[in-house]
């Protein structure tokens, strides 16, 4: 039997998806609905896809089939599909999937209420360019209200051959500097003390109106007495400018958190990707990072497979690694993604090699990462509070500063009784299990 007017939601995908989801939220709570979040139950069960790589776009058609599976016996009474995979393959999908009763692409969220009320079948897949973000809807909280992510453009100009993502969501296209600091304070209000700034890139916010604006909206929220931490997700390396880290270094909340993907070190692999630094920019930009920020946490991601990478190649990435190691290293095997250039590469690396390299530089990665973690033994540090361990509600996880949520790990603080979610408590390190800490409440 199912819940009239209940409305579930499965975001799948990256965090800039969790905030999409959360405004879908909001489209049907304005509308009378009832929200639930990460299961198949209800009147209408609402997948909000991924398509940017071949493991996402095979995890987003699992969740559908499974809810059309739910269709079928009755469970739900509707299903809709919405996001990434829905805005590069809506049409194609409509006529196969006839359970689905709405695609919906990356934009028009508030429409989507009345369009599933229309009792038509549609595909509704927007046109480029979008608007950068729907104002007027009021997100519904997902998982967290002390930690979360605040969208400040999306989109993305950049042209690396890999990548989908300009063909799904077009140019950057950056918020309204005083609507995003409005927004930061609704959040800050019902409970928000960190801030995770997201975008395809960042860095380059407001470049789409001609000038860079980042500073000048960090400077805004910095202002919100109730944030204690600002972190910065996805910086675009060759948009990292000494002026930014001069900022970020005299900053009381801005933590001093580098998330820049690289993607790789073999100049000749970096312009086949098209993208904008060579290795040795790579290099400068972490000895200046190291230069004006004390004590940096460095994360990135690279892709191992590239069509054409030799072991030459691969190898430059191996040693880069040793030499400049990253608390946070993230490996993916190259997917070819069409219509991204890169996907028109004849060279292709054979399965099996790209599968062999790609657990030779985890195997690295995380002794490197384990080395890093030793570090911070003995030390004192403020952590967020997220709950207790799942498994164990006996053991509370934390974060610092530089744990990322979701990503980074969790410090684990073991029988020291219960502590509210959102609360900050000072602890020092004792010891480092795998790529998590292990703490202790100090007296």
């Amino acid at each position: 039997m199912t819940n009239k007017n209940s409305i579930s939601i499965i975001p799948l995908g990256c965090p800039k998806n969790d905030v999409d989801s959360e405004l879908i939220a909001g489209a049907f709570k304005k509308a009378g609905y009832s929200i639930e979040w990460d299961t198949i139950k209800g009147e209408t069960v609402v997948i909000n896809t991924c398509g940017f790589v071949q493991d996402a776009i095979d995890e987003s058609l699992d969740a559908i089939m499974q809810a059309i599976k739910a269709k079928r016996e009755g469970l739900v009474k509707r299903v809709v599909v919405t996001g990434c995979l829905a805005q590069r393959f809506g049409e194609k999908l409509s006529s196969r999937l006839k359970e689905v009763d709405l695609f919906v692409g990356v934009a028009g969220f508030e429409k989507i209420p009345s369009l599933l009320n229309s009792h038509q079948k549609h595909a509704f897949i927007p046109e480029k360019p979008f608007t950068a973000y729907p104002e007027k809807l009021k997100r519904v909280a997902y998982r967290s209200t002390h930690s979360v992510y605040l969208k400040i453009a999306d989109g993305c100009s950049n042209r690396c051959s890999y990548c989908v993502i300009p063909f799904i969501k077009g140019n950057l296209k950056s918020r309204n500097r005083q609507d995003i600091i409005d927004e930061a304070r609704a959040l800050a209000d019902r409970g928000a003390v960190e801030l995770n700034l997201i975008a395809q890139d960042t860095m380059n916010f407001g470049m789409d109106r001609g000038e860079k604006e980042l500073i000048a909206l960090l400077s805004g929220l910095e202002k919100i007495d109730k944030i204690k931490w600002i972190r910065l997700n996805y910086l675009y390396p060759s948009h990292i400018t000494d002026n930014f880290l001069s900022f970020v270094s005299e900053s009381e909340k801005i933590v001093k958190y580098f998330d820049m993907p690289v993607q790789h070190i073999s100049d000749r692999i970096l312009k086949r990707m098209n993208r904008t630094m060579t290795a040795s920019d790579v290099q400068q930009l972490i000895k200046r990072i190291k230069k004006k920020i004390r004590q940096p946490f460095l994360r990135t991601t690279v892709i191992v497979g590239f069509p054409g990478e030799t072991d030459e190649d691969f190898n430059k990435l191996l040693a880069f690694f040793e030499e400049y190691a990253f608390h946070r290293i993230g490996v993916f095997p190259y997917s070819p993604e069409e219509p991204a250039p890169a996907s028109r590469l004849k060279d292709r690396i054979p399965k099996e090699i790209v599968l062999e390299r790609l657990n030779r530089i985890n195997e690295n990665a995380q002794k490197i990462m384990h080395s890093l973690s030793s570090d911070f033994i003995d030390k004192t540090y403020d952590v967020l509070i997220e709950g207790t361990d799942p498994d164990d509600p006996s053991v509370i996880m934390a974060r610092p500063w530089f744990f990322a949520p979701e990503i980074d790990g969790y410090i684990l603080i073991y029988g020291q009784g219960s502590h509210a979610k959102g609360q900050f408590r000072k602890v020092r390190i004792t010891d480092a299990v795998g790529v998590d800490l292990v703490c202790e409440f100090t007296r």
